[in-house]
């Protein structure tokens, strides 16, 4: 029983609780206990329209209200890793964005086998094993690739801190836009949340 939910769309916040301390000069939506995903379709396409950076969802049942949330959008499970190693954590550039190496849970797969698969594809290490499980984030996207272009996708990704005693080095999987990998010491963390994705920042700060 989670109770609060944080959602991201691109740099915009969703925050999804129970109504309780609210402000009147913070924008806020009250969800009935009937609301269904077409309620949560209808208040999203005024959302992504309107100019506000964040946005809190109250309802009195915040677990059962996420699960209707979900249901508005195309659901991606995905799973990643924030492989450790000493003082050192690695990252990879996508696109020219500071990342953390993850991608989708292939079916009837678990999540913690598609974490170290994916960061072994990658990144080109292996040897690296699951040390505990971490904060799971979740971000909405306008998918523009064939299948499902032009249709917004739920992603929750399930992080894993994973240990790492190889070489500090890897192979960046270009294509999938991977140009680069690097090792950044933990006191170095804020050089990438300056250039790195909002929902990720929650699990970086955890390291610094």
């Amino acid at each position: 029983m989670q109770q609060k939910y944080k959602v991201f769309l691109n740099e915009r916040y969703i925050e999804i609780s129970r109504p309780v301390n609210i402000k009147l000069n913070n924008p806020y939506v009250m969800f009935g206990s009937d609301a269904d995903a077409k309620d949560v379709k209808k208040w999203f396409n005024s959302f992504v329209s309107s100019k506000l950076k964040e946005i809190k969802l109250f309802h009195q049942d915040p677990d059962g209200f996420f699960r209707v949330f979900q249901s508005a959008y195309i659901r991606i499970p995905a799973a990643g890793g924030v492989v450790v190693s000493g003082e050192h954590i690695l990252f990879i550039l996508r696109r020219g964005v500071w990342d953390l190496p993850k991608g989708k849970i292939d079916k009837n797969e678990e999540p913690s086998s598609a974490a170290i698969r994916e960061v072994k594809e990658e990144c080109g290490i292996s040897g690296h094993e699951i040390v505990k499980v971490l904060p799971t984030t979740y971000h909405i996207y306008f998918c523009t690739y064939p299948g499902d272009r032009k249709k917004w996708i739920f992603k929750e990704t399930i992080w894993f801190e994973m240990k790492y005693n190889g070489p500090l080095i890897g192979f960046p999987e270009v294509k999938e836009g991977i140009t680069e990998i690097k090792w950044f010491p933990k006191s170095e963390l804020n050089r990438v949340s300056v250039n790195t994705y909002e929902n990720l920042k929650q699990i970086i700060d955890l390291y610094k």
